[in-house]
């Protein structure tokens, strides 16, 4: 886990270049505070921070080159298969100078080219200098874990891990995206498919890049596949998921360093704490108490599981002054207004103390038909008409204003699903468009999951897994896995997923809902396997979020802020926001219970503190919100 950086110029290589790779990686230190170089030829300058989890001898440092001296490797992330993979290549002939994974993954690549991705299971993004054909390529793991950044200008190709790494390498004027507005108080994130700066792209999940002299090309090598359904019985499914989940995780608990748990108390951190328990006996797990707060606290819930597994467990108590993090971390990032990010650095920054790698629970709902839509929909799929659909839709449209929103009040998840559809399911889950495109000055803004559905009919058969592909895509990597890796690599810790193993999504695709959720319980099979650890009925309690009550501050103290910073006209000025659209909703809200215009606010309420310390560069101490 670590961050990396380039700037490769098809004429000469300037000093400047260097120099401005040098400032990416100082901009990206917490990412790999543990050692720092370059690589720099006529044509190249690779940069990498690294936080040493494998073979942590100054022997697998980076930029790193093979024997032959033809191909340097920048990398972050982690290969879980490598020792696996490493026999391999072995067996072919090939002999290793240390124990890394980088080593092996640059090896493999010599070997197998391209086709080394199908070969190899982990979370990454990294760049392959082909120093003598002068070809560079690049790859992110499926499902997103790692993020990439880069542009491509004229003669110039950058990349980095984040947009405080790529920041320093654009020769370009840097211009807000008002789309990427549009996406975070719509979704409360930014799409993989958008950046906040235009002419800057991000590598999509599951592909990888090639460029040369010739031009660039990007292409798709991995997507969830839900086609091709198998039949099983239910003991063959549980059994064959138990397998892959103890393999998963006995992979990523490997490290030289020490490895620790997130246990929140629910399903997903709960399952992956008992498997880890049973393979590592000494394992240490991590809980984020909220006393006071029943709707997010769980920690009776997490003691039971610590208990009945024996293992050792840490509270940490959130305290209010936590939200002081935030500036902090938007310094760093492009904006998301996913609240829970603060708790997640909060415990991020405890596990620090201890660890440089945690396990996580994250992408278990995703993969197991959690949220309960992909059930929902298949015990009320679509019977409605064209009529039906443009009477539900335009309710939803209008959904702010009277009597609109008494009829959307109305419009739970299965009566939309029964008689408008998926697309208007997911029309209704965003945050007041109208409302949006009126805050945000004028221009023309889409919605990606449009995109992503159209896409879903290549992929899956049948409606309800286009719910599963759909969040895959969306949610879990433009907003789960984007705050995992900002949160925890801001405190230099990397949290792992061992629910993204592809070899369990490889397997569940080919099952149907009926198989997944044999007796219409949300992640039926999952749950099934915790019992094997832990008392049935402890999976059966209600499931709780993880964040903090940020509506509620922006009612109050942040609300008041909120305002501050549009009377003070920096977004109005750039031309992006409207103020008096703003401070009207904003007077509606305070006077009204609307949680979907509260997360709008909240969304607003971020980016203006984005806009201050990153885009303008003050400094987030100015900013106090608690």
């Amino acid at each position: 886990m670590c961050g990396i950086s380039g700037l490769l110029h098809w004429s000469k290589l300037q000093q400047k270049a260097i120099e401005n790779v040098k400032d990416s990686l100082i901009n990206m230190d917490y990412r790999g505070p543990d050692f720092s170089d370059i690589y720099v030829d006529d044509k190249i300058v690779l940069g990498h921070n690294r936080l040493s989890i494998l073979d942590i001898n100054e022997r697998s440092n980076q930029p790193m080159q093979s024997k032959d001296g033809k191909f340097i490797i920048v990398f972050n992330g982690e290969i879980y298969n490598f020792k696996e993979l490493k026999n391999e290549l072995v067996t072919k002939g090939i002999n290793f100078r240390t124990t890394s994974d980088t080593e092996v993954l640059l090896e493999g690549y010599q070997l197998f080219g391209e086709k080394i991705l199908q070969k190899i299971r982990g979370m990454f993004s990294f760049v392959i200098w082909d120093v003598t054909n002068q070809e560079l390529f690049a790859a992110r793991d499926r499902f997103g874990e790692k993020p990439f950044y880069y542009f491509q200008n004229k003669d110039t190709f950058g990349f980095a891990s984040n947009l405080s790494g790529i920041v320093p390498l654009c020769d370009f004027d840097l211009e807000i995206n008002k789309q990427a507005i549009y996406e975070l108080l719509t979704y409360q994130n930014i799409d993989n498919k958008t950046c906040i700066y235009s002419g800057i792209e991000k590598l999509q999940p599951g592909y990888y890049l090639k460029l040369s002299k010739h031009g660039i090309e990007t292409k798709q090598y991995w997507n969830p596949y839900y086609k091709n359904k198998i039949e099983d019985s239910s003991a063959s499914i549980e059994n064959t998921i138990h397998n892959l989940l103890q393999s998963s995780v006995e992979e990523q608990l490997v490290a030289d360093v020490p490895v620790g748990l997130y246990l929140s108390g629910g399903t997903d951190s709960s399952v992956i704490a008992s498997i880890a328990s049973k393979i590592k006996k000494d394992v240490v797990a991590y809980t984020l108490t909220m006393p006071g707060n029943s709707k997010y606290d769980e920690t009776e819930e997490s003691k039971i599981v610590s208990q009945k597994l024996g293992i050792k467990h840490k509270l940490i108590k959130l305290e209010d002054s936590c939200v002081n993090n935030l500036p902090h971390i938007l310094k760093t990032i492009e904006p998301i207004a996913d609240a829970s990010i603060i708790p997640n650095m909060e415990i991020a920054k405890e596990a620090k103390t201890n660890f440089k790698v945690m396990l996580s629970g994250d992408g278990g709902d995703d993969i197991f038909g959690g949220y309960k839509a992909p059930l929902n929909y298949f015990h009320n799929s679509f019977k409605g008409n064209f009529l039906s659909k443009k009477v539900i839709n335009t309710v939803i449209e209008n959904s702010f204003n009277y009597p609109f929103n008494v009829l959307n009040y109305k419009l739970n998840d299965k009566r939309i699903f029964k008689w408008a559809g998926i697309e208007t399911y997911y029309n209704n889950h965003l945050l007041f468009p109208s409302v949006v495109k009126k805050i945000i000055t004028k221009g023309n803004y889409h919605n990606n999951i449009k995109n992503y559905l159209s896409d879903s009919n290549e992929f899956c058969d049948r409606e309800e897994d286009k719910l599963l592909y759909v969040g895959i895509k969306t949610k879990l990597a433009s907003d789960y896995l984007f705050k995992m890796d900002a949160a925890n690599m801001f405190f230099s810790v990397e949290s792992r997923a061992p629910f993204l193993d592809n070899r369990i999504i490889d397997y569940t695709s080919k099952l149907s809902i009926e198989q997944l959720m044999p007796n219409g319980i949300d992640k039926e099979i999952l749950k099934n396997i915790g019992a094997k650890y832990l008392p049935r009925e402890f999976f059966d309690l209600p499931k709780k979020g993880f964040s903090i009550p940020y509506v509620k501050y922006m009612k109050n103290q942040w609300g008041n802020l909120l305002e501050d910073f549009i009377k003070e006209g920096i977004s109005s000025d750039l031309g992006l926001i409207n103020s008096d659209e703003v401070l009207n909703y904003l007077a509606v809200f305070r006077k009204n219970e609307s949680n979907k215009l509260g997360k709008i606010m909240y969304g607003l309420f971020v980016f203006e503190i984005w806009l201050r310390v990153f885009h303008l560069k003050r400094n987030p101490e100015e900013i106090k919100l608690y």
